[in-house]
């Protein structure tokens, strides 16, 4: 009977195991020798994996010849050297069925010529595959426990940092550590856009990690990057499985920078133009039309920028188009005639601000009560010690000072303080520092203070009929804030 041997060994397997394709074919001619089987060819798929039968190429070789009338009798080492998977093995039975290709395996003693050997064959395939997925939630909760307890599974280190082979833990790289500071410094401080920043660096020939050039995407990796503040993240790009951990590197920048520029990048995705705008256009991108409520689109005409309604374009709407020159005029009058607080808004910021002093001046009246309740326990402690004052004398002291300082801290609890947290930025807040400061800032400062700050901005040009040019007026302003 014309015998096929199918061979096959992983390259762990073959590591950790010695489990060898050479000792495998010794053991299955002798096996045909002795069952007097003409071996018509040695099929060996070495170093592959047995999840799938597809991917390997003696196998495939051994599939076609069986199709042809080759091969009339498969011989393998153990059913798992065939395939781990169910699905898989059931083809292959169903194969040898329908091309009269009689099966056998060495170890587990199986020939399929019969139906206890069929029968036999499909349970030995379903443990085979239960053991493979045993394997594979081994190694998952292998790689998870690296993630916990603070290793990077990434193959190779983030720029910033290195990770030689056999290290498990990154290292600093310094020089491209002070580039990573650089990145987000020009990101959050200066509010250069992604695109500028990758610009500066190819000018400079700073490469990245692998060697190449900056583009946007990589700037933007950078920034969202959690490695440079000391943590490791698992599952990165799957919403439902991604964590971020502790890790055991040494951090690059501060954790209330990198917050700072994961806001920015939140807040950019929603409200950046398609194309970044230049400093003297930077109302770009955030600029709305009042009528339909589509974002203007911006035009340079003869050195000027203007902004223009889209849908104007498309014959739906007729809002005027407008010059950023009177833009920025119209936004400095709304900045100077808005008044963030109205006289009874005032008195009541006066009032409230008022009772939260009084709270927590008597708070820390009570704060020093209980400091001095401390005190006189020690000072009572240290007289019974040193025989000053009998034991019953002094239980009836303690006992008062509990009940004392029991009294105070339910007074402390009634008063209900608010938690101490970083304030939020309101409004009121934003339109303030507008009136204060926008006069100085820079185009590019301006355009940092719009985007953080600005959701969306209304404006229209009102031109009077049968006249060329028009007033720009700011009708509303949407904010990014309480």
């Amino acid at each position: 009977m014309e015998t096929g041997i199918y061979l096959r060994v992983s390259t762990e397997e073959q590591a950790q195991e010695g489990f060898s394709i050479r000792g495998q074919e010794q053991k299955l001619k002798e096996y045909s020798h002795i069952k007097d089987w003409s071996i018509y060819k040695i099929y060996a798929d070495e170093g592959i994996s047995g999840k799938n039968i597809t991917e390997r190429p003696a196998m495939n070789e051994l599939v076609a010849d069986i199709k042809a009338g080759k091969v009339k009798n498969v011989l393998v080492y153990k059913i798992d050297r065939l395939t781990r998977s169910t699905a898989d093995l059931l083809y292959l039975v169903e194969l040898f069925n329908e091309y009269d290709c009689a099966f056998n395996s060495l170890m587990e003693s199986i020939d399929t010529q019969t139906p206890s050997g069929r029968m036999f064959l499909k349970i030995i395939g379903i443990f085979a595959e239960f053991e493979r997925e045993n394997i594979i939630e081994r190694v998952k909760l292998g790689l998870e426990r690296k993630v916990n307890e603070g290793y990077s599974l990434a193959s190779q280190a983030s720029y910033g940092y290195d990770k030689p082979k056999g290290q498990k833990i990154q290292t600093t790289n310094q020089k491209e550590a002070e580039i990573v500071r650089e990145i987000f410094a020009l990101f959050v401080y200066q509010g250069l856009s992604l695109h500028g920043i990758a610009k500066i660096l190819n000018l400079r020939g700073i490469p990245t990690k692998q060697g190449g050039i900056w583009y946007n995407r990589t700037v933007k990796g950078a920034l969202e990057n959690c490695n440079y503040i000391g943590k490791v993240r698992h599952h990165v790009g799957d919403k439902e499985r991604e964590y971020i951990t502790e890790g055991l590197h040494e951090p690059i920048i501060s954790e209330e920078l990198f917050e700072e520029a994961q806001k920015l990048l939140a807040k950019h995705a929603k409200t950046s133009p398609t194309k970044q705008p230049k400093e003297n256009s930077y109302f770009s991108g955030l600029l709305y039309c009042p009528k339909c409520k589509t974002k203007f689109s911006t035009h340079a005409v003869e050195a000027t920028n203007n902004y223009v309604c889209p849908m104007k374009q498309l014959g739906t709407c007729n809002a005027s188009a407008m010059s950023h020159k009177k833009l920025e005029k119209a936004f400095y009058e709304y900045i100077e005639r808005i008044n963030p607080f109205s006289e009874v808004d005032k008195l009541e910021l006066q009032r409230q601000e008022q009772e939260k002093l009084q709270t927590y001046q008597l708070v820390l009246a009570y704060q020093d009560k209980l400091r001095l309740l401390e005190r006189k326990e020690k000072e009572i402690m240290q007289l019974y010690v040193n025989d000053n004052i009998d034991f019953d004398t002094y239980r009836d002291m303690k006992k008062k000072i509990e009940e004392d300082r029991a009294t105070i801290q339910a007074e402390i609890a009634r008063l209900d303080v608010p938690e101490e947290k970083e304030p939020e930025i309101n409004k009121e807040d934003v339109i303030a520092d507008l009136k204060q400061n926008w006069e100085a800032l820079t185009n590019s400062e301006r355009r940092q203070f719009l985007v953080r700050y600005i959701k969306r901005l209304y404006a229209v040009n009102e031109v009077p009929e049968g006249k060329k040019h028009g007033t720009v007026r700011v009708v509303d302003v949407e904010y990014n804030c309480v």
